[in-house]
């Protein structure tokens, strides 16, 4: 009875369920209980090694050189503020299917009289597939979307192309009179320039005879 205490009084062990879907993020709890400072944080996995953690903090701040491969870049702490807050919570981001499984918070705090020194959570990491009917949906979705696209587009296309003819059409249309009116109007102003020279002409040779005669 007595080592029951004693390990309820030091070792204080909490378990929660965690679900995302494939590239989601995932908040993994962890909170010293009364808030007490956290001296060193231990985040891992059950089927990693034993030296590499998923997560570690010590003397105020995290060193990645402990961390497991698969995990870097992808965890932080939520609480930024540190450690001090008590709050070790970690986010897990763009979570696939590999990373489901056990995950293990340890933290060591400085103890103060009855306060527990080590504490321990627990969460177990679950990734929930899409069902069949919702990937089918999604594809079905992202298809339309383009195939309803395409078909705008073409019909903008083609509604432009028809627009840009009939203006074409119109365009050469009005200029085709237009030319042909200047070159009737320069061709009557030649006939009459012509009419009125001859004119002149047959009056001036008709006075010269008329003088002849007289003389």
């Amino acid at each position: 009875m007595i080592v029951l205490l004693f390990v309820a009084c030091f070792l204080q062990v909490s378990a929660a369920d965690v679900t995302v879907t494939p590239g989601g993020d995932a908040d993994l709890q962890c909170q010293t209980p009364g808030a007490a400072a956290a001296t060193v944080v231990e985040w891992t996995k059950d089927d990693l090694p034993a030296n590499e953690y998923v997560f570690f903090y010590r003397n105020g701040r995290p060193y990645d050189k402990y961390q497991h491969e698969s995990f870097r870049g992808r965890v932080a702490l939520k609480n930024r503020s540190g450690a001090g807050s008590g709050d070790v919570s970690l986010v897990l981001k763009n979570v696939s299917v590999e990373d489901r499984g056990t995950f293990r918070c340890r933290v060591l705090m400085s103890s103060s009289g009855s306060e527990a020194k080590e504490h321990l959570q627990v969460s177990r990491l679950k990734v929930a597939l899409r069902s069949g009917n919702e990937a089918g949906n999604d594809a079905g979705n992202d298809t339309g979307n383009e195939a309803g696209n395409e078909t705008g587009n073409e019909a903008g296309n083609e509604a432009g192309n028809e627009a840009g003819n009939v203006q074409s059409v119109v365009t050469d249309g009005a200029a085709g009179p237009n030319v042909f009116v200047l070159v009737g109007v320069f061709m009557l102003c030649v006939s009459a320039v012509v009419v009125v020279g001859f004119y002149l002409y047959r009056r001036k040779k008709k006075r010269s005879h008329q003088t002849t005669e007289v003389v």
